[in-house]
This record gives structure tokens, C-alpha cells and sequence, in this order.
């Protein structure tokens, strides 16, 4: 009965042109989709380009001012601006912090469109209170990317409403379900079958569609095989999932003005209303505290130091003794003073960003908490997680940033107490910032939820009529 279920669903959606629209319609919105992915992707890669060769040409300057220095040359330079003093290095010539994108990043845009992917910590400021966020077009953030993520999370789903809303009703709005009624086998059974079919044939090519526009556009993604066969079964699993919301709402309702409706109901409530409705709980709830005022509040910290600068000093070389044995007090000046300072300000301005930042974790594990309500939240979160463009990534990114300033300082800070001068196989052994991806893939755990969902969903509200059969 299957077979000649199946033979008859093909020929009927041959004849209809269903497959073609669909087919037509899946490529060309995956074609632009990732065109526009792959085009924010270029523009990041260019910006870091730009930096990068910025860079370059600074370090050459440098590296023959220095070259100079060693030869005892002249150099036509102030005193203070000579690349052989560790503080010239480490405030005119900061290293770049870059985040690369991932292969697969073209696929979400995520917060790649909130935040920069590369910093320049200098050894002078708080880098703590450095702003990662860059300045946006506010419509284009209204309106969100039309990225990959965004077909298929918000568009498939129409296209299969459209595809299934009237699969059960059609049959009794012409007037031919009571001849399948005379057939050996069930209303739901047959109706199972059939979704099963158009599941398949859906599934198939939209999986083929996104090969194709994928080896098109972006032909490097297939070196991580893992992530790319990662991303075919979740999409495979949210199809499966609207196909079962689909089939629950054929035997429940068998009306086909009233399946749309109610199918279009269920995609705003599980697309829109509960993401929305859970970011704004997480946001009144957990409040974050006004960065403006954590400003100020370490500015203020700022100024009580200055004017404590000698006391702090003494206990920084107390703390620090290695420093102060091979250091004379009296040619301390402003950047020793400085870096005494700012251990404190750290120590006290602590308490401040870890409100900030615990706020904006309880936020997040809110939404992680009740994700599972929506599988439109899952699946964001899973294609920014591939895509390495979640807020995940870009918190652990400003976390590396920090490791690295850190490494940074405590490269050059000792050079400046102990009067050391900068030279060419220092710059050479210099740290160097690598940016790794250290967010745990929760794909496959996320594919599980996904098909759990759909079960659950299927019988709960079907398991009395498969029972009754």
C-alpha cells in the first residue's frame, strides 16, 4: 500500500507543479540567503585585511627605526616616541586581537553585526571597560539579516504549511475520503504514509539545495565535514518537526481555511511570541546595571588613586619584589606610578563588572532554560553556535582579548622597571594572539530536543487515535 501511496503522491505533485515551485523557490532563497551571509563574511574578512596591513606597515617603520637604534645610528625621532622604549611599543604599537570567522559563519550572522571581531589592547586604559560593540544601521537591526538561518528558521516552516495544511481535508472537501475509507487501512495510517512522502521528498530537496548553493558560494565549508553534516540532520529535525505540528492539525481540525489558520497561529507563537516573550522576561528580570554608570563609578576610582599614587607605589613594590630590587626609586615616574595603580583600580573595580557581567549570564541561562519551549529558539541558537556568531563566542572572545592584554602588559611591565630597552629579538618573542573556538557544540544534544519536541507533540495529541485504530 505504500508503494502505490508513494507512486500516486509523485505523479500528483508532478502534475500540480508543486515540486518545481518548491524546488525553484527553496534554491533561490538559499541562493540569496547565502550570498548575503557570504557577503557580511567578505566584508569582516576585508576590515581585518585593512587592519592587519595597517599594522604591517607600522611594524616595519618600527622594526627599522629599531634596527637603527642598535647600530648606533641617528634616528630623527622624539625621545619619547624611540620604539626602543617598551612603553612606545606598547602604547603606539598595540598588538591586533582578531577573531577569524569560522567556514560555516556565512550561515547565521548571529551578533557578528553588534560586535567588532578585532581589538587593538594597548598597555594604557582599562581594558575592562574597552566597548566590543560597533555602531549599526538601528533598521537593519529592526529587520534582522536575511542570512541562512533566517530561510530556515522563518520561511520554511510557510513553505511546508503550504505544502500539508490540506493534505486530510482536501480528501473530504472533493468528496474521495470515503473511497479511501473502503480501503485496507486507516484514515491516520494513510495520512502518515502521505506525510511521510511529502517528508521525505521535502527534506530531500532542501538537503540538495543547500549542497548545491553551499559548494557554489562557499566551497571551503566542506572542510569541516562535522559541523556541515551537523547542519543537514537539524534542519532535517525542524522540518520533521513543522510536518508533525502539520499532521497533528490535518486529524484535529480536517478543515482546510481552518488548518492555515491554526498553522499560522502555531508559527508566529513558536517563531515570534516565545522568543520574544522569553528575552523580555530574562531582560526584566535581570535588569543589567547602566554601563554609563559603571563608567563613571571607575572613574571615580581613578582620580582617589592619583591622588594616592606614592602609597600605591610602595605597596606595588612590596608585592612585587623582584621588581623593586633591580629598580631605582628615584627615576620612578608617571609609567611606573601608572602600572601600580591600575593593579588596584582592577581590584576594585571588580565587584562592579561582576555585577555586569552576572546579570547578563543569568539573562542567558534564562533563555537556555526555557529554549525548549521553542524550536525556533533551538534552532537559532544551534546555527549561530556552527557559525561561531553567538553571544557565546563573542563573550569568550572578550574574554581571550583580556588573556592576551594581560600577557601583554606583563611582557613589557617588567622591561620598564628594570630599564630594559625594546629590540628587535624582543619584538620577535613577543606574544602573539591566536583567537579558539572554546564554546562547546551542543548540536547533537539540540538535534535530540528537537525530535523529542515533535514526538512528544505527535502523541500526545494523536496517541488516542492510533490506539483507537
Amino acid at each position: 500500500m505504500f508503494n502505490n501511496n508513494l507512486l500516486y503522491e509523485f505523479k500528483l505533485l508532478l502534475r500540480s507543479s508543486w515540486l518545481l515551485i518548491l524546488s525553484i523557490s527553496i534554491v533561490s532563497l538559499f541562493a540569496f540567503a547565502t550570498y548575503n551571509g557570504k557577503k557580511n563574511v567578505e566584508k569582516r574578512l576585508d576590515d581585518i585585511f585593512k587592519v592587519q596591513t595597517e599594522l604591517n606597515k607600522k611594524d616595519s617603520t618600527m622594526l627599522a627605526t629599531l634596527t637603527k637604534i642598535e647600530k648606533n645610528e641617528k634616528v630623527d625621532i622624539p625621545y619619547w616616541q624611540l620604539p626602543s622604549e617598551p612603553m612606545t611599543i606598547g602604547f603606539r604599537h598595540p598588538r591586533l586581537a582578531i577573531m577569524q570567522p569560522e567556514a560555516l559563519s556565512f550561515l547565521a550572522t548571529g551578533q557578528s553585526d553588534m560586535y567588532t571581531h578585532f581589538k587593538s589592547p594597548s598597555v594604557y586604559g582599562n581594558n575592562f571597560a574597552l566597548d566590543y560593540s560597533e555602531m549599526i544601521n538601528p533598521v537593519q537591526l529592526l529587520f534582522g539579516n536575511f542570512d541562512l538561518a533566517y530561510v530556515i528558521i522563518y520561511i520554511l516552516p510557510l513553505l511546508i504549511i503550504a505544502f500539508t495544511y490540506n493534505m486530510l481535508s482536501k480528501e473530504k472537501e472533493l468528496g474521495t475520503l470515503q473511497l479511501l475509507s473502503a480501503q485496507p487501512i486507516s484514515i491516520i495510517t494513510w495520512l502518515l504514509q502521505k506525510m511521510a512522502i511529502r517528508y521525505m521528498m521535502f527534506t530531500t530537496i532542501v538537503i540538495f539545495s543547500l549542497l548545491v548553493v553551499i559548494a557554489v558560494f562557499s566551497i571551503d565549508a566542506f572542510s569541516n565535514l562535522f559541523n556541515l553534516f551537523g547542519l543537514l540532520l537539524i534542519v532535517a529535525a525542524y522540518v520533521l518537526f513543522w510536518f508533525t505540528v502539520s499532521c497533528v492539525v490535518n486529524i484535529k481540525i480536517n478543515d482546510s481555511s481552518k488548518n492555515a489558520l491554526a498553522l499560522i497561529g502555531v508559527w508566529l507563537m513558536i517563531v515570534m511570541v516565545l522568543p520574544a516573550t522569553i528575552n523580555q522576561i530574562g531582560s526584566s528580570l535581570y535588569p543589567t546595571p547602566s554601563r554609563l554608570k559603571m563608567i563613571n563609578e571607575i572613574r571615580l576610582v581613578k582620580k582617589e588613586n592619583e591622588k594616592k599614587q606614592d602609597e600605591i607605589m610602595g605597596s606595588y613594590l612590596r608585592n612585587h619584589p623582584e621588581l623593586a630590587q633591580e629598580s631605582d626609586k628615584e627615576k620612578f615616574g608617571f609609567w611606573h606610578k601608572y602600572f601600580a595603580s591600575e593593579k588596584v583600580m582592577e581590584e576594585r573595580t571588580k565587584p562592579l563588572l561582576s555585577e555586569y557581567d552576572s546579570q547578563l549570564q543569568k539573562q542567558q541561562n534564562l533563555i537556555s532554560t526555557f529554549k525548549y519551549v521553542s524550536p525556533a529558539i533551538v534552532m537559532q541558537q544551534s546555527l549561530n553556535n556552527i557559525a561561531g556568531t553567538s553571544e557565546k563566542h563573542y563573550n569568550d572572545y572578550k574574554k581571550q582579548v583580556f588573556e592576551f592584554s594581560d600577557a601583554w602588559r606583563n611582557y613589557l611591565v617588567p622591561m620598564l622597571f628594570k630599564g630594559k630597552k625594546f629590540t628587535v629579538k624582543d619584538y620577535e618573542e613577543m606574544p602573539k594572539f591566536i583567537y579558539k573556538n572554546r564554546i562547546d557544540n551542543t548540536i547533537w544534544f539540540n538535534i535530540l530536543t528537537i525530535f523529542v519536541i515533535g514526538g512528544l507533540i505527535f502523541f500526545v495529541f494523536v496517541g488516542r487515535n492510533l490506539k483507537a485504530q
